[in-house]
């Protein structure tokens, strides 16, 4: 099952992912999310590993440091609790920045960081450009190469680029300029208030 965005971009559900949308995380959230270990939580999360006790027993971690990143985890934005498991909260993840100028900010959507999730590959981690002459000679190419196309074809994205580096790159890309900007003229954002009352 798919939810479409009225943009045209398709984003799949997977059990792993309490809702089907694209979720944009600041850089900072982002950047936590994706050290070592936590990323090593991400992916079995994605690969349906929801169960705390399970996830502990895998990643052989102390139950107290395991803990300890979830919880992180939901704060930064990666993760939703539900039914006493644990689950992304997004199929696609955008990063963004904010940049003072004088009177104003701007919001910048970065095209070479995000992760999205795939049924074959779990989640798929994009965090700055490689150098695309080093796919050639990577073990991991084929690998790589059936996982873009995998993911491309399921958000119905061609992939034009030749190497796995420039095709992810290629991919977030056409999620922004396809789906997030033509979104944003359209809709509005809401801002998360905390209890005292300020954003």
């Amino acid at each position: 099952m798919s939810i479409k965005v009225r943009v045209g971009i398709k984003v799949p559900k997977f059990p792993s992912v309490i809702s089907g949308g694209i979720r944009i995380l600041s850089e900072y959230n982002f950047d936590f999310g994706v050290q070592l270990d936590r990323a090593k939580l991400l992916k079995l999360i994605a690969f349906g590993v929801v169960s705390p006790t399970e996830l502990i027993r895998r990643l052989n971690m102390p139950k107290a440091k395991v803990f300890r990143y979830l919880n992180a985890l939901i704060k930064h934005g990666w993760l939703v609790r539900k039914d006493g498991g644990y689950y992304l909260a997004a199929t696609i993840f955008l990063v963004y920045r904010v940049r003072e100028f004088g009177d104003y900010a701007v919001l910048e959507v970065l095209n070479d960081k995000g992760a999205i999730v795939d049924q074959k590959a779990g989640l798929v981690i994009i965090n700055g450009k490689e150098s695309p002459r080093a796919c050639p000679r990577c073990p991991l190419l084929q690998e790589c190469t059936n996982n873009i196309r995998s993911i491309s074809k399921s958000l119905g994205i061609t992939i034009k680029s030749v190497t796995p580096a420039d095709a992810y790159l290629e991919l977030i890309s056409t999620i922004i300029n396809e789906g997030l900007v033509k979104i944003l003229l359209n809709d509005y954002i809401d801002l998360h208030v905390n209890n005292s009352g300020s954003i």
